[in-house]
């Protein structure tokens, strides 16, 4: 069964996602405001200091250098999240100006490299249950695929068909899917690995949580990592090929953002919110988001089975109108 159904045109549907992004940017701001730099946040970004050594040349220096400027000026930590409440109440009131898109991709990539250690992917253990491939990463792959086209197409089969990508988005889809099942499938040793994560969260998480992670601790420490890791791989790869070639899509994406959900809450324990140790609201949340990006718009699947077609021909020139409402406002943003 269908877990949303979204309904109206390719633009307006789009629109709403692109200002679902701008909330997810407003929230990550809110996190670093109400858990300042120092204390778990800055252990986190040590630790992401130590999984870069075995990254690219640079990375953990990079990494060291600014989180010693951070711990010495604490003040500072306030730029980033002042950013992060522009770019969100930028996509609120503008959500189709390409600027604001770019600007966000582009900050999200500095958060990638700077903030997340490039999401641990050169770090030696990563898994789509504990924050693959990057929080930042999946904002740039959201920005990508909502990005809108010059001339909006509003007879689409899903949100992410009216933008720039159109139909190609679905090989972005692949391809972050594929990169999920291949990281879940290593082994998950060492720092960023599956148990070495989960026994961190454990020690500050709240009680209803703490409880859950010591649950997942004590199966997963009797030789049940991985087979957990093959059987949430192999979930990935259907995840990602079903969506790309149009097969059931519904129930595939339906699968997908429960993977994130499971993830994010009984791994990630809310992204760490609850704990002090995170600076944005995890993984989970976006993922929900690209799955609803991809999701077949409701019009595409009632249209031809007894809809009027005087409906379909009147909603089209709003829609229009729309469109060119948001593209006049990009002009002068």
């Amino acid at each position: 069964m269908a877990f949303f159904q979204l309904s109206s045109g390719g633009t307006a549907a789009a629109n709403a996602l692109r200002r679902a992004l701008g909330v997810l940017w407003l929230a990550d701001a809110l996190v670093k405001i109400l858990i300042p730099f120092g204390g778990r946040a800055a252990d986190q970004a040590y630790e992401q200091i130590m999984s870069a050594m075995s990254g690219p040349p640079g990375l953990h220096r990079l990494l060291a250098r600014e989180t010693n400027v951070f711990a010495a000026h604490p003040f500072l930590w306030w730029l980033p999240a002042g950013v992060e409440l522009c770019l969100g109440g930028w996509l609120l009131a503008r959500p189709a100006s390409r600027r604001a898109l770019a600007i966000s991709a582009a900050w999200a990539v500095i958060v990638w490299v700077a903030g997340e250690g490039m999401g641990g992917l050169f770090g030696g253990a990563s898994s789509v249950l504990m924050g693959y491939p990057g929080a930042a990463l999946l904002y740039v792959a959201a920005v990508v695929v909502l990005f809108p086209a010059r001339r909006p197409q509003e007879k689409v089969a899903a949100a992410v068909e009216a933008g720039i990508m159109g139909q190609y988005s679905r090989m972005l889809w692949l391809a972050l899917w594929l990169g999920a099942a291949f990281f879940t499938a290593l082994p998950q040793t060492g720092p960023g690995g599956v148990v070495f994560m989960l026994f961190t969260n454990e020690q500050e998480a709240p009680g209803p949580l703490r409880a859950v992670d010591a649950a997942e601790l004590g199966w997963l420490t009797v030789g049940n990592t991985t087979m957990l890791g093959i059987v949430v791989a192999v979930a990935c790869l259907v995840v990602g090929f079903t969506v790309f070639l149009g097969f059931l899509t519904r129930l595939f994406l339906s699968l997908s953002a429960l993977i994130a959900l499971a993830g994010w809450v009984a791994m990630q324990n809310l992204g760490g919110i609850l704990t002090g140790s995170s600076t944005d609201v995890g993984t989970g949340p976006v993922l929900v988001l690209l799955a609803l990006a991809f999701w077949p718009l409701a019009k595409a699947g009632s249209q031809g089975a007894g809809e009027p077609r005087a409906a379909g021909a009147s909603a089209a020139p709003a829609d229009r109108g729309e469109a060119q409402q948001a593209a006049a406002g990009d002009a002068g943003a």
